[in-house]
């Protein structure tokens, strides 16, 4: 039986090798698209509802199905705010 050496591993101790820096305000951009779009859901499931309550419009799987896309989305929102704010919280309990 022959074993074989690694050889070797030249990006391993590289300084630069670490995790690239996101670029700023990406996170914040990315946020606020997703609370407009989920307002946008919400505004489309309000009126939505207003034209089946009016007769404007018939059909019940539509109007449905808008709720409850503007529910899911709504409920998605919520928990990631919850999760920034136990994050927030969990930082400002380490001590320095």
């Amino acid at each position: 039986m022959q074993i074989n050496g690694l050889g070797s591993l030249p990006n391993i101790a590289r300084p630069d090798a670490g995790p690239q820096a996101a670029p700023q305000g990406q996170f914040a951009s990315l946020m606020k698209q997703y609370v407009n779009d989920t307002n946008t859901q919400q505004l489309d499931a309000s009126r939505a509802a207003v034209e089946l309550a009016t007769g404007k419009n018939q059909n019940i799987s539509d109007t449905m199905l808008a709720l409850q896309k503007a529910d899911v989305s709504f409920q998605m929102m919520l928990s990631v705010r919850n999760k920034l704010v136990e994050a927030y919280r969990e930082v400002m309990r380490m001590q320095v």
